[in-house]
């Protein structure tokens, strides 16, 4: 079975700002990127065995200006592009009143091979 985090991470490494697992644990070194797994499961099974896994994996962008939001998703996006991912959606999440960082979902898919 692939990890679906450890995946995600390898096709990050590149990355210009803080990656971390599931959410910031404060909002003082903006930016960064959360990630987590949303699902793994089974793309192709023949003879009781798994050759092809499905995995899809949630970003989350928080910055202090919505511009390095942008600017931050397209660099995701030519990160997992060339490592195969496929965006399934991104969006702006409203900024709530007090909330201090902007904050854009993003959502990746890969097989991969078993």
């Amino acid at each position: 079975m692939v990890d679906i985090n450890t995946e995600i991470r390898k096709s990050l490494a590149g990355l210009s700002c803080t990656l971390v697992y599931r959410q910031p644990c404060g909002f003082n070194a903006l930016p960064v990127v959360s990630y987590c797994n949303l699902t793994e499961g089974m793309g192709m099974v023949c003879d009781n065995a798994e050759y092809i896994q499905d995995g899809a994996a949630q970003l989350d962008v928080w910055c202090a200006v919505p511009e390095q939001c942008a600017e931050i998703s397209a660099e995701i996006e030519e990160l997992l592009t060339a490592d195969g991912w496929s965006r399934q959606f991104s969006m702006d999440v409203p900024k709530q009143p007090g909330e201090r960082a902007f904050h854009r979902t993003m959502r990746y898919d890969k097989s991969f091979v078993v």
